[in-house]
């Protein structure tokens, strides 16, 4: 079909320009040749001219083109420690050499495309591919990646080859996956005689010369009228220890040790359970908690005119952290509290009914750092008075826009999985008018109509030497709080944002000219412990260059020294991954022949949940193939899985795509054109004219 990229109705002026200059060439003055061969140039010229401008409006021809493609069927092996760590040696490969016979045999005698993938999403390709043994199982993420990986029309079916145990995502069972998913069973799922330190209760922060508890939930299985030791160490050293009796009628037994906080910091404690001789898995009898002790909690105040779900999901967020207390104003609802406040947050204050105007002005005038959230009924001008990062017009209507991260910006930092999720929250309501930034204001979030990216802050942050404020130009945020525990059983880009925007407003104010810090407190065993980095020289402009010697010590005196050099490409420092521990570090560095110095704590987690449970979960693998129209099969019974493969029919899928090819790319045009021309000059020449 012949299209262009300009409206169709350009094609009349295209005639009208062939027909007016042919018009003017061949209708005045007398012609050496007849008015037949007057009319056959005329027409002549007309398509020529008429087909050049034509081509002025960029046509193009637009074809479909179908194509066959086979069937695919995909093989799901569950890679995680928990399926190796429950087979014998050798049974891994031996299981492998049974699927991948299976794939090659339904490639050959059925035509059909087998392709084995591990729950990463990574293609399988020998012996060694399947023995690394991933620390998670996210069997429903990796279901719903396949959906996204290939076009489901083209999926005949997804066998999964699991033990049934996942501990990332939310349960299999719980969807309708858009292809047939049978599963295969492998591991065993008779209970042994085990003892599992379950887990560990416990607050992560207290606070300098208090007693803490510490409760160990210990479950067991085949020990009834036995006993063993609950020990618990600080640092390596044994501070108490307790003897357990396991009682019959007993699911769950909890141990709980007081300890008291006489050390500022992170501090290590490990719980373990004396493992008894026949014990099945002794990997689970250990557990660390990781306490931070503080001096005091830090006061976080919300006052509000009137009640609204943002708040709700705001005080969530924020009560997470054991390190701050929540107070809540609401007028007419719940009574101020005056006190001395870390962070006051005015929830679409100041207003217009004027509620808690002498708190506000008595915050504004000790300095106190200030969170502003925007909304309707806001008195603009008073707003304006005491806004330090933006100045406001007044706004009648709301848009309905997305928000973007800046890039630029660095007073904290979000990681790129967590700055990922917010492509997957709905829009929230922005107000609709002007709004300037003031000088040392620096934007988060940014406004996105669709899929446009505006220069538009929404989220604010405003720092000078005496206070920190914010500015977040949002109404009906919460939504985002709960889309993402719908997406991904977590709130955790949502409680992020918000806790790090806390940390930043109610820290003090920093002068130092070098910082050095951790991106997060807590990494795990498996993850890279990257350092952020900023240097600045006097007048507090950002620089790079400078070489850094960063110290690292863990609680075993174990010492690293390393040496860097952050540039604008890398300004970050990346360790790699670290056993773990509580680690204490040191950075310094020269500006301008000066040393400065900067020093605290992070933690390292042992990642081990795929060692917490090696009994297979049979029953879940059932009811998720029952769920998708799929078979169960034992991996026992692999020949069962062939027939059932095998007696299935997988015709091609026939695929259509439609091409555009510009019709200037085609020879043809231009010898029809040049075939015109000459017959116009042929016809000319042959009458004595040119």
């Amino acid at each position: 079909m012949l299209s262009s990229a300009l409206s169709s109705y350009w094609i009349i002026v295209c005639l009208l320009i062939g027909l007016a200059y042919s018009y003017f060439l061949y209708s005045y003055g007398a012609k050496p040749w007849s008015k037949v061969w007057n009319r056959v140039l005329f027409v002549l010229r007309f398509l020529v001219i008429t087909t050049i401008a034509y081509l002025f409006l960029e046509p193009f021809l637009s074809t479909r083109v179908s194509s066959a493609e086979s069937s695919k069927i995909v093989f799901l092996w569950d890679d995680s420690q928990s399926l190796t760590g429950s087979l014998k040696d050798g049974e891994v490969q031996q299981l492998w050499r049974a699927i991948n016979d299976i794939a090659q045999q339904l490639q050959s005698e059925k035509s059909v495309e087998v392709e084995i993938l591990n729950l990463n999403g990574d293609l399988i390709s020998g012996e060694d591919s399947v023995l690394r043994a991933a620390t998670v199982t996210p069997i429903d993420p990796a279901l719903k990646q396949i959906s996204q990986r290939y076009e489901t029309n083209l999926i005949s079916e997804v066998v999964l080859f699991s033990d049934g145990i996942y501990n990332r995502g939310i349960s299999p069972e719980y969807f309708s996956y858009p292809f047939k998913v049978s599963t295969v069973g492998i591991g065993d799922t008779v209970e042994k005689k085990d003892v599992e330190l379950k887990s560990l209760n416990y607050n992560k922060v207290s606070y300098e010369g208090n007693r803490f508890p510490i409760v160990a939930e210990i479950v067991q299985n085949g020990w009834d009228g036995k006993s063993t030791t609950v020990a618990i160490y600080n640092n390596g050293k044994l501070i108490d220890s307790r003897t357990l009796n396991f009682q019959s009628d007993a699911s769950v037994q909890s141990v709980e040790f007081l300890l008291d906080a006489s050390k500022k910091g992170f501090q290590s404690y490990s719980v373990k359970v004396n493992p008894f001789e026949e014990e099945y898995n002794k990997n689970n009898n250990q557990q660390t908690a990781y306490i931070n002790v503080v001096e005091g909690k830090k006061k976080i105040l919300l006052l509000a005119g009137a009640p609204h779900p943002d708040i709700k999901a705001l005080q969530k967020s924020i009560e997470q952290n054991e390190n701050y207390e929540f107070y809540v104003a609401v007028e007419g609802l719940s009574e101020y509290e005056e006190q001395e406040y870390d962070l006051a947050i005015l929830f679409h204050l100041p207003n217009e009914k004027a509620s808690f105007t002498k708190e506000i002005n008595q915050l504004a005038q000790k300095s106190t750092p200030l969170w502003f959230v925007t909304g309707f009924g806001m008195n603009i001008s008073r707003l304006n008075a005491i806004n330090k990062s933006l100045q406001l017009l007044p706004w009648s209507d709301t848009d309905e826009a997305g928000a973007y991260i800046n890039p630029d910006f660095d007073n904290f930092d979000l990681t790129s999985e967590q700055k990922n999720q917010l492509r997957n929250l709905p829009p929230v309501n922005v107000p609709f008018g002007d709004f300037q930034m003031t000088p040392r204001s620096v934007g988060l979030f940014f406004k996105q109509i669709g899929s446009v990216k505006t220069d538009n802050p929404i989220f604010v942050f405003y720092s000078d030497e005496e206070s920190k404020q914010a500015t977040l130009l949002m109404e009906g945020f919460w939504k985002w709080r709960l889309v993402e525990h719908l997406n991904t059983g977590s709130f955790e880009f949502f409680d992020e944002w918000v806790s790090k925007s806390v940390r930043y407003l109610t820290a003090n104010n920093e002068k130092d000219q070098f910082k050095l810090y951790p991106s997060k407190e807590e990494f795990s065993n498996t993850d890279q412990v990257v350092f952020k980095v900023e240097l600045y020289n006097q007048v507090y402009d950002r620089v790079y260059g400078n070489e850094i010697n960063l110290k690292i010590e863990n609680e075993r005196d174990s010492a690293f020294n390393y040496q860097f050099t952050p540039d604008r490409v890398q300004p970050d420092f990346i360790l790699g991954t670290l056993p773990s521990g509580v680690y204490r570090y040191t950075g310094s560095t020269q500006i301008n022949e000066k040393k400065h110095e900067n020093s605290g704590q992070f933690i390292v987690r042992d990642f081990e949940i795929e060692q917490q449970n090696l009994v297979a979960d049979f029953e879940l693998l059932k009811r998720v193939a029952a769920k998708n129209d799929g078979e169960f099969f034992l991996a026992s019974r692999s020949e069962q899985l062939l027939n059932y493969l095998n007696a299935k029919t997988y015709p091609e899928i026939i695929t259509g795509d439609i091409q555009k090819k510009p019709l200037t790319e085609n020879y043809w045009l231009y010898l029809l054109i040049f075939l015109l021309l000459f017959s116009e000059w042929f016809i000319r020449r042959y009458h004595g004219s040119y």
